[in-house]
């Protein structure tokens, strides 16, 4: 009976474990063709190929083995468990079919668990010592080599997200195992505990330490440069890049070659104007020379075919025909010629001809703009005729073209020393990915919504009354938005100028159907669609580099500041002139050089950091690492430049923890040092991006930043952001960006008091310098108590065409739109906004007050109106052309003298009329 009992038994037990061991095997990400759960190294798939080895051997070590830790239970049979046996029963039970890493945080929490009992002589977690282990852990980190300090806590979802006490210890008790955890030990308790010790650690809630990750900020001013340079960047190299990069696949056609061998140096040297052409013996081109021949012809031939398609979409040449076309001041212009342009060269089913489109805009403007007579006889052909005629002032012969090209290549590649194939291809690369970063800032999607292919953006007809005449098609994106809608796909529009940098990386890339346009896999073998924020992320900061040294504005105001502080005598005649252009150019007191020079000079700076991190790639975190491990030897670095990192921008406390015997210089211990290096450091994110755009809906009309993006808003009743902002954590965004950019107009009044009344009108700006001559203002700090003691009393701000709305407490009742007391910024319009006491008004606003008053001008100047009808304009003509004028020096001196012509005449006409009316109503 009793060899009946231990036989049954034993197969009870063996039972148990053969079904532990099945549902192991089952995991697809459990490789059990290199083991199973009766080894002592179990191997699970980390990522779509690589391996990961979990030993349990570790929980066998003295400073983490523990007697007796567990039991099980069986039909009434208790057996003792061996660490080992506890902790592979936890990881197989903690792991899902969706995701296997958390096998690799199950395993890594464990240790960390054990070794914690293991030292303060405990059996269980339990409610006295969960609060202790929660003050070890985020303090330490015990590994098989022991305890090591941490430099930060670890991460929340690596750690207790994947390893949830309770539930790990209810799903064990399931199975008959008991102990590890204490039975009394509840969810409640284990999270109460957690936000003690984090608020007494780290000084944030558990909630702030759940969310993780690190915020960085680029900024709207950092990331207006950055935008404005990638912009040039495209500008000035998509034409050359475009051709080189069509030219080499038809290279690859003809040839077969996959970038590697002696076709490559050929292409680089052809490319650079450097090749030399080798002759046989018997004066036959050899294999080179015909290479060499068949891509130079390839250059010239799809240079020709790319010519017009291209530079007729360049900005500065549609820029050209507006003024041609005299709509300068127009902000629809540049759209509507854009469109005609698009429908010439790319076929996307418009519903209109170019015709239809360009008539459209002529009825329009017929009731609005003040010389529309001047176009009606127009047609689109008209249009494409003054394009050809801008754009072949920049057509070359065969001759100039290959020197252009040659000369363009080696500026492309000018810091190398020696340029091969790969430096070529790095900066063709560079030039796709700006053109890839615009269309994140343009747009500020996640990153994990950038892989669409071009066939999702559809056309459809604009049938709104209001913008349908400059926005005649709306640009559909239909695509996923994981976070929102999951896996399904909904419509977004996007503006005719992102559908145009799409359809060209679609052109650059010979992307196969349904492949992301906005990127390409290297080896354009399977669709990577899902993979954006991957490489959204490479791409956003391969240009960061080249613009911290190259940025033009950058490098003028660093030689304009340089040239200034030198003696007029010491001067050359050369260094005269740069510094008499510079100075038209720029003020160096202004506030905006003064920005610059402080930007450029921290984002040089910061860079040293970055070049210490992933961020400039692996080879540059490992020669640092190296670095640092000479540091912890011998307490010097050899690497000046690394040296300097280390002691200026590491804490004496990592410096002291690096010199320590404690010290594992491990992933998690690099991390901590990236992360300590890079905070507060601006460097761009597909997320700081986000925060960009959200600042640029704000300032969406101010001069050069609004410049950035304002093609973005194009319809009057901002129907393209107010749905992007019914997105919840959008209004997040919104609510910081507010208070960064009304923090940013009241530094920039209280800096340049002297400016208000010249670039800065209306009665905000008045406000401020009132303020500022009765307080002031001496110091810093002043001038900072100052700016918040004004911030604080603003209530919000409100961008419009005309002027930007910041309302003040108290002041509600004096505001033009105010009704019973409360203000009402929604109904914005020039005779409530150019007069009143809430107002901004700049250079960038010109533009839109011409064209919101235009209509009524035209409207004015028609004789067969009374003037009785038309009386109620004239306040808002009037104070039209009092902001207008006090704007006039500021630029555009001709065309707003024309402006200022047209109202005067205007208003002279309403007068005029009002006086030979004013018998007839007596």
């Amino acid at each position: 009976m009793m060899k009946n009992s231990k036989v049954q038994t034993f197969s009870t037990q063996k039972k148990f474990w053969h079904e532990q061991n099945q549902k192991l095997i089952a995991n697809p990400g459990f490789l059990n063709s290199l083991g199973d759960l009766y080894d002592d190294t179990l191997y699970f798939l980390k990522g779509d190929s690589y391996k990961t080895a979990l030993d349990f051997s570790v929980f066998d070590l003295e400073h983490i083995h523990i007697e007796g830790i567990a039991q099980l239970k069986l039909d009434g049979a208790t057996y003792d468990l061996t660490l080992k046996e506890y902790a592979k029963l936890v990881v197989i039970n903690n792991i899902t079919l969706q995701n296997v890493r958390s096998a690799i945080n199950t395993y890594s929490m464990l240790i960390n668990i054990c070794a914690f009992l293991k030292n303060e002589n405990w059996k269980t977690l339990c409610p006295e010592n969960i609060e202790a282990f929660h003050v070890s852990f985020l303090t330490q980190s015990a590994s098989p080599k022991g305890w090591f300090t941490r430099l930060s806590p670890a991460s929340f979802n690596s750690t207790y997200n994947s390893f949830n006490v309770v539930d790990v210890r209810n799903s064990l008790q399931a199975l008959g195992v008991y102990g590890g955890i204490d039975p009394h030990l509840t969810h409640r308790q284990v999270l109460s505990t957690l936000d003690t010790v984090c608020r007494s650690i780290m000084g944030i809630s558990r909630l702030e330490y759940a969310k993780g990750g690190s915020f960085n900020s680029l900024t709207l001013e950092v990331g207006q440069y950055y935008t404005d340079y990638l912009k040039c960047v495209y500008e000035k190299n998509y034409h050359f890049s475009f051709v080189s990069q069509s030219a080499i696949y038809r290279l690859d056609e003809h040839i077969g070659f996959y970038d590697r061998g002696k076709p490559c140096k050929v292409i680089a040297e052809t490319i650079l104007g450097t090749f030399i052409p080798s002759v046989s013996k018997h004066r036959k081109a050899n294999k080179d020379d015909n290479i060499h021949k068949y891509l130079k012809s390839a250059l010239l031939r799809e240079y020709k075919k790319s010519f017009d398609k291209v530079e007729s979409l360049k900005e500065e040449h549609i820029g050209e025909v507006v003024r041609e076309l005299g709509l300068a001041l127009r902000f629809d212009a540049i759209e509507v010629v854009r469109i005609l342009m698009l429908q010439r060269y790319y076929d996307f089913d418009a519903l209109k001809s170019p015709d239809a489109v360009w008539i459209g805009y002529l009825q329009s403007l017929d009731k609005t703009e003040v010389e529309s007579e001047n176009l009606q006889n127009s047609t689109a052909e008209d249009v494409y005729a003054k394009m050809s005629i801008v754009i072949n002032k920049h057509r070359l012969t065969n001759a100039a073209f290959f020197s252009s090209l040659n000369k363009w290549a080696q500026g492309l590649v000018a810091e190398k020393k020696g340029v091969t194939y790969i430096n070529i291809k790095h900066a063709l690369n560079r030039v796709n990915d700006a053109m890839t970063t615009l269309m994140v800032a343009y747009l500020g999607y996640r990153k994990s919504e950038f892989g669409f292919p071009l066939s999702a953006i559809s056309v459809e007809q604009n049938e709104d009354i209001l913008d349908s005449s400059h926005v005649p098609f709306r640009f559909k994106l239909k695509w996923f938005v994981p976070k929102t809608n999951g896996t399904t796909k909904i419509n977004r529009e996007i503006t005719s100028q992102c559908y145009q940098l799409a359809a060209q990386l679609n052109e650059v890339h010979q992307a196969p159907d349904g492949a992301p346009c906005l990127y390409s896999d290297l080896r354009n073998t399977v669709l990577t669609s899902h993979k954006s924020d991957l490489y959204i992320d490479l791409k956003v900061k391969s240009n960061w580099a080249n613009f911290v040294t190259d940025y033009q504005p950058f490098v003028d105001a660093h030689e304009l500041q340089r040239l200034s502080r030198l003696p007029d005598a010491t001067l050359s005649c050369s260094e005269k002139d740069i510094l008499v252009q510079l100075s038209e150019k720029y003020d160096l007191n202004s506030k905006r050089v003064q920005d610059l020079l402080a930007v450029s000079k921290e984002v040089k700076a910061d860079f040293k950091k970055l070049q210490c991190t992933g961020f400039s790639g692996d080879k540059g975190q490992k020669r640092f690492k190296v670095s640092l491990l000479e540091y912890q030897d011998t307490g010097v670095i050899s690497n000046k430049s690394h040296l300097d990192v280390v002691n200026k921008y590491l804490s004496d406390e990592t410096r002291q923890w690096l010199r320590s015997r404690e010290t594992n210089l491990d992933k998690k211990s690099m991390l901590d040092i990236t992360s300590e290096l890079t905070r507060d450091v601006r460097y761009p994110t597909p997320h700081a991006f986000r925060h960009i755009w959200a600042e640029s809906v704000l300032v969406r009309y101010q001069g050069d930043v609004g410049a950035v993006i304002r093609h973005q808003f194009c319809h009057l009743d901002n129907s393209f952001f107010m749905a992007y902002l019914r997105d919840k954590e959008v209004k997040h965004l919104m609510q910081s960006a507010r208070m960064r950019i009304l923090n940013n107009v009241v530094d920039t009044l209280l800096r340049e008091p002297q400016k208000i009344g010249d670039e800065f009108v209306g009665g905000f700006s008045r406000f401020v310098k009132k303020v500022v001559w009765h307080t002031q203002v001496v110091t810093d700090d002043d001038m900072q108590a100052l700016r918040n003691r004004i911030v604080g009393r603003v209530i919000s701000i409100q961008p419009s065409r005309f002027a930007t709305c910041l309302p003040r407490e108290g002041g509600e009742a004096r505001a033009k739109c105010s009704d019973l007391g409360d203000i009402n910024p929604q109904n914005a319009k020039p005779e409530f906004c150019l007069g009143c006491t809430n107002a901004v008004i700049t250079k960038g606003d010109i533009r839109g007050i011409w064209a919101t008053v235009q209509p009524f001008v035209k409207e004015c100047l028609n004789e067969g109106i009374m003037g009785f009808m038309i009386a109620s304009h004239l306040p808002m003509l009037r104070s039209a052309h009092k902001r207008i004028q006090e704007l006039t020096h500021v630029g555009h001196q001709d065309s707003v003298s024309k402006v200022l012509l047209f109202i005067e005449k205007a208003i002279n006409s309403i007068e005029n009329k009002l006086k030979m009316e004013e018998g007839l109503y007596e």
